[in-house]
């Protein structure tokens, strides 16, 4: 089976479990990760031999099948809803969304695209 291609955009401290667990696992891989902070993509990259991209990047890469959403939590509804406008699954660390109402755009965007969305518990 073809491991499911991800992205991670958010390179701080929590971002590490996910690359860990990306890559004791043969069902997915990392290919890059993002960060508003150049050089903190650039040094997850570097630990975990994935590249660092431009967000614009990651989300362009047509290997990319789902995006790691570790942004801020304020930030999490605007980065997803520019994860699925790119057309890529997204999967939230927690809170989904800092309102009721980002939530609902979430969930709408990804519906009204085909897409799936997952939080954090």
């Amino acid at each position: 089976m073809t491991p499911v291609t991800l992205g991670i955009i958010g390179c701080g401290n929590i971002s590490d479990a996910y690359f860990r667990g990306a890559a004791g696992s043969s069902l997915v891989r990392v290919k890059a990760c993002a960060d508003l902070r150049r050089e903190a993509a650039e040094a997850k990259a570097q630990q975990y031999g994935v590249q660092a991209l431009s967000v614009d990047e990651l989300l362009a890469d047509p290997e990319i099948e789902i995006v790691i959403n570790l942004t801020v939590p304020l930030a999490h509804a605007a980065v997803g809803l520019q994860v699925l406008a790119a057309g890529k699954h997204v999967y939230l660390e927690k809170p989904l969304a800092a309102t009721l109402a980002d939530a609902r755009a979430l969930a709408q965007a990804a519906a009204s695209a085909g897409l799936r969305i997952g939080c954090a518990p």
